[in-house]
């Protein structure tokens, strides 16, 4: 198969590295891929991709910061980056997948169009609320996508800021274009309450669940890994470490306080420099960061933001206990690996407290939690299944041409 990836990254963030990481595996397969991105950090390509002919940058500065501007203005993007390469590409290819389509690289409706008109099978996968909403990717606590949005209120200086609340009829006129593809299109979700959130608002559309996987160089980090039974870090772990949303600052602070530099900060925007926790920045490298969690005593997870954090998989398989506020993205997670949330905060800061934190997991060890959580989040495993989903909707659509 000709199969043609569109995301707004190509190796950074949780979507970007999921989809990167499914673009080589089927090329491993034998599969003929092209990927095409929005923008590296900066606006501009990204250099990990600088050798990779089937990686191509769409984005430009001019193209990117023109529909930020119209987004804020009026919410919603007026251009689509590399139009001209995008069109070509779906003309070659046999199916397109679709991640994340949002963060000011192209226009839906402009997008939508070129696909419909393709005849093309189309895999869109929601890495998160964006389809459903009129605007956010992360809901947090608003349920308003559940009735017709439009009740952002100072919401809209949140997730993806907008002077202006036109969620109600940007959601109208997004889910309309969305029904123009879908007697060829599937919508994957990576986690079950995304994807039950999903069909609740497309019950007429058919909506899979895949969950994530660990990337092809994580998995090669920890296959050789012999793991410790001494661990010692209590790590918080996020992007954006000023992000109040995904890090409880009280909580950084208060654990600072008491295992000082046994507290490690990986991300950017670290707000902490005045405790005597150990800020370790960005960590790129996947070997390194495997590292990292393969001395942590406990992955500290507060996000209420994210639904199928690649964290904490790759910190389960490398044996490192997540300690989560309740959540349905981590407790649906921790299920699987035979554990479960701390029931509050207070829980969760007195079982690290007290060391405690196998018993979140039924008494487990370190071995036998990162036996299972490699065998669950397998992206062997996981490439396969999305391999299959083109191949189901080829046959469908052909079955329609027929």
């Amino acid at each position: 198969m000709k199969i043609l990836s569109i995301n707004i990254r190509a190796t950074q963030g949780g979507a970007g590295r999921v989809g990167y990481d499914l673009h080589h595996r089927l090329k491993a397969m034998g599969e003929d891929c092209h990927l095409l991105y929005g923008y590296a950090s900066g606006i501009q390509a990204d250099p990990r991709t600088a050798d990779e002919p089937d990686v191509q940058w769409l984005g430009s500065r001019s193209a990117v910061l023109t529909n930020f501007a119209s987004h804020v203005l009026a919410g919603r993007e007026i251009r689509t980056a590399g139009i001209k390469h995008v069109r070509a590409h779906i003309a070659r290819t046999d199916v397109i997948h679709l991640h994340a389509p949002h963060h000011y690289y192209l226009n839906w409706n402009t997008v939508t169009r070129l696909l419909a008109e393709s005849g093309k099978p189309v895999v869109i996968s929601a890495h998160d609320w964006w389809l459903v909403s009129g605007r956010c990717g992360f809901a947090r606590d608003c349920m308003g996508w559940r009735r017709a949005c439009g009740e952002c209120g100072s919401r809209r200086f949140e997730d993806l800021p907008s002077l202006r609340d036109r969620s109600r009829q940007v959601r109208v006129s997004r889910h309309a274009a969305l029904r123009r593809l879908r007697s060829r299109l599937a919508i994957v979700c990576p986690s079950e309450h995304l994807c039950n959130d999903h069909r609740q608002i497309f019950p007429d559309l058919d909506v899979r669940f895949i969950p994530n996987a660990l990337d092809r160089e994580f998995e090669a980090a920890v296959s050789g890994f012999q793991l410790s039974t001494d661990r010692n870090d209590l790590v918080f772990c996020a992007s954006d470490l000023a992000s109040p949303g995904k890090i409880d600052a009280g909580l950084v602070r208060t654990l600072a306080s008491e295992f000082g530099g046994n507290v490690k900060l990986v991300g950017r925007s670290s707000p902490f420099s005045d405790t005597s926790a150990t800020a370790l920045g960005e960590v790129r490298d996947r070997t390194e960061l495997a590292r990292i969690f393969a001395s942590t005593r406990a992955l500290m997870f507060t996000s209420q933001m994210d639904n199928a954090p690649l964290t904490i998989i790759e910190a389960l398989s490398v044996g490192a206990y997540v300690v989560a506020y309740p959540s349905a993205a981590a407790q649906e997670m921790l299920r699987l690996v035979g554990g479960r949330c701390a029931e509050s905060p207070d829980e969760a800061y007195e079982i690290v407290r007290t060391g405690r934190e196998n018993e979140l997991y039924g008494g487990q060890s370190h071995l036998e939690l990162a036996r299972r959580a490699r065998e669950i989040w397998s992206g062997e495993t996981m490439a396969a299944a999305y391999r299959e989903v083109y191949r189901d909707l080829s046959r469908m659509s052909d079955e329609v041409q027929a």
